[in-house]
């Protein structure tokens, strides 16, 4: 049986508009609800199916190990056994449950480990980063200064680290480093290196050269004595430097320098 229904939205065309809709049977209406049915306990199954897997994989990454460790960063004093060492007692934990942040502690202890950064890589793998402290100078014969004039001091001795030995009273580390870079900026240019460099508690420099040369820089103008020595060095010292012991910047208008007293001088002197 068709049920007919017409559209009376418009009037004014040439006749009314038809609309046929079909009257669905017993047997479609039962096939739509088994379909339904159908899909709802499919969806379900999928649902708990999920779940199980969901639970499963939680478990799976929750016991999951740290299988391998690798080691990022440029390492010159740090080895990778010191690396191990330090995270050996961290890593019989789960991935989820390691704690980098003891991790990062105790790597740190290290005085040649500046900074460090740690990941973890799924499935099984600890990413750290290594970032390790640069000596630029000694302090005094046990300590290590960074370009930044922070201390460290490593635990192995510093008797194969060739570098410059500054000193100063305590508390001045930042001001002796920054002067050092000044100095070694001017000096190097002349062939020349520092060997020491100390502050004393009047505020006045003094600086030895790796040819075992004396300089007496002075408390005022340190920087300004310097380039001017720097500048002449070459023309008027370059020439005679195996024969000179030091010299005294501490002068308004000029350089004292003071020879040394070579074996045939001295023989001569005893002689007269």
């Amino acid at each position: 049986m068709l049920n007919l229904f017409f559209n009376k939205k418009s009037t004014r065309g040439r006749g009314a508009s038809l609309k046929v809709v079909k009257k669905s049977s017993p047997l479609t209406v039962h096939f739509l609800l088994l379909k339904k049915a159908v899909l709802v306990v499919l969806l379900g199954s999928l649902l708990i199916l999920l779940g199980l897997n969901s639970r499963t994989l939680v478990n799976d990454i929750n016991q999951q190990r740290v299988e391998f460790i690798a080691i990022e960063g440029s390492l010159r004093n740090v080895t990778e056994n010191d690396i191990k060492t330090a995270v050996f007692d961290f890593i019989n934990q789960s991935m989820v449950a390691i704690n980098l942040l003891a991790i990062k502690d105790s790597l740190e202890q290290n005085a040649w480990i500046k900074t460090v950064s740690l990941r973890r890589k799924w499935p099984d793998t600890l990413i750290i980063n290594v970032t390790e402290e640069v000596a630029i100078a000694r302090w005094g014969s046990q300590q290590l200064l960074n370009q930044e004039g922070a201390l460290f001091l490593p635990s192995a001795t510093l008797a194969q680290i060739n570098l410059a030995e500054l000193s100063g009273p305590s508390g001045t580390e930042k001001r002796v480093m920054q002067q050092y870079q000044i100095f070694n900026q001017l000096l190097y240019p002349k062939n020349l290196r520092i060997a020491r460099l100390n502050l004393n508690s009047r505020g006045a420099w003094f600086m030895q050269l790796s040819n075992d040369t004396h300089v007496a820089i002075g408390s005022i103008k340190a920087v300004e004595r310097l380039r001017r020595f720097a500048a002449v060095y070459e023309v008027l010292f370059a020439s005679q430097i195996e024969s000179i012991e030091g010299f005294d910047l501490r002068y308004e208008d000029g350089i004292a320098v003071k020879h040394k007293i070579l074996m045939n001088d001295a023989l001569l002197s005893m002689q007269g």
